[in-house]
């Protein structure tokens, strides 16, 4: 994969290996040419646009690494920089994932990661280097005001768990 881009010092946007011929397109959605190895992978379907997962990361001490594409459709990925000490500390940035720009966000401990879905019908493929039980994240309130996220489209699907998670305190 080729990097594109660096966000807060060490979330990489990466652009994946992408062809359409007459059998149609294909992605290389993890290849192995950075330090990430995927041990755990997912696929959401999201039937609407405005499906939302909310903002979910994992404490530097305690580290997960997350590998992001969207295989179908178009989604917007959020990265907040959790990190205290940070000079970026609360800042965001967002990066529009789709089949066609076939970007990738590769985004580390310390970086709180949210996705709100474009298209009906996208797809997206979720990678992390930890498994079972050990691939679970902790999560914050997209609506803390420390935050101060701004959406690009409606939410028209959210988890229950992802509305009633914790603010900052």
């Amino acid at each position: 994969m080729k990097l594109i881009r660096e966000i807060f010092g060490c979330v990489k946007v990466l652009e994946r290996r992408y062809r359409v011929d007459g059998r149609g397109p294909m992605t290389v959605v993890c290849d192995g040419s950075d330090d990430f190895r995927a041990l755990d992978t997912r696929i959401y379907t999201m039937p609407k646009a405005g499906t939302f997962f909310g903002i979910h990361y994992r404490d530097v001490e305690d580290p997960m690494t997350k590998l992001v594409s969207v295989i179908k459709g178009r989604g917007m990925d959020y990265v907040i920089d959790l990190r205290e000490d940070s000079p970026t500390y609360l800042k965001w940035e967002k990066i529009e994932l789709s089949e066609t720009n076939a970007l990738t966000v590769l985004v580390p401990a310390g970086i709180g990661h949210c996705f709100l879905s474009l298209d009906d019908d996208t797809i997206q493929c979720y990678s992390v280097d930890r498994s079972g039980d050990e691939a679970f994240s902790l999560m914050l309130n997209y609506k803390d005001p420390k935050i101060c996220l701004v959406l690009d489209h409606e939410i028209t699907a959210i988890a229950d768990y992802d509305l009633e998670a914790p603010f900052l305190s």
